[in-house]
């Protein structure tokens, strides 16, 4: 990992891996928030195949009850979603400063850190759906969870282009905050950290991977 902090000449530091651990890190806004949409859209769906692979094999669930609580559930990840969204961004834009010293994420680091979040939460979501087969007649849970991840992986995906258009429009690049142990970037509104592209080291390749 490195420290990315912008002093008055336009500098970016770097430091020792032994000086960082335990530090919080910036990520890039676009793609942390595209990459959740895309394993939330992703575990939806495998919820719903999950469930529909039971049902063509005659298991425990019931087509009209679960799709009731699919597209209830898809509907109200879509309405809450969306009106996080807008408040996540409208507040971040109005936060938007040069970040001090940081640790940015290197590219390896965020692969194992992605790695490990999507293991846990579709390890999770399995045992979970396990579980339910055991106890449940309709598959609601595997329903719930299609309807609310596709919802919420559409929202965030959305999101993503809209950091991505903010970025061009503005000639930076744009952060947002990972605390140390954390596997994502939270789903609440939090600050965000901007670098102007002029400002990086000879305008040229980036050892922090920011272009």
């Amino acid at each position: 990992m490195f420290v990315l902090g912008v002093d008055s000449g336009g500098i970016v530091a770097a430091m020792d891996d032994a000086a960082l651990a335990g530090l919080p890190r910036i990520v890039r806004a676009d793609d942390e928030i595209g990459w959740r949409g895309q394993v939330l859209t992703s575990l939806g769906l495998a919820a719903l195949a999950y469930w529909i692979i039971l049902w063509l094999v005659d298991g425990p669930v019931e087509p009209l009850p679960a799709g009731i609580v699919a597209a209830a559930a898809l509907l109200l990840a879509l309405v809450l979603g969306a009106l996080t969204s807008r408040r996540r961004f409208a507040h971040a834009i109005l936060t938007l400063r040069p970040p001090g010293p940081v640790v940015h994420e290197t590219t390896a680091d965020s692969f194992e850190r992605r790695v490990r979040a999507a293991t846990v939460m579709f390890l999770g979501v399995g045992t979970l759906l396990v579980l339910d087969t055991l106890i449940s007649e309709i598959g609601g849970t595997a329903a719930l969870i299609a309807g609310a991840g596709i919802g919420i992986g559409i929202i965030d995906r959305l999101e993503a282009r809209r950091w991505e258009r903010t970025q061009r429009e503005r000639d930076s690049r744009i952060f947002l905050m990972i605390r140390p142990r954390a596997l994502m970037a939270g789903m609440g509104v939090q600050d965000a950290y901007e670098v102007p592209r002029g400002r990086l080291p000879d305008d040229g390749p980036s050892p922090f991977d920011l272009t």
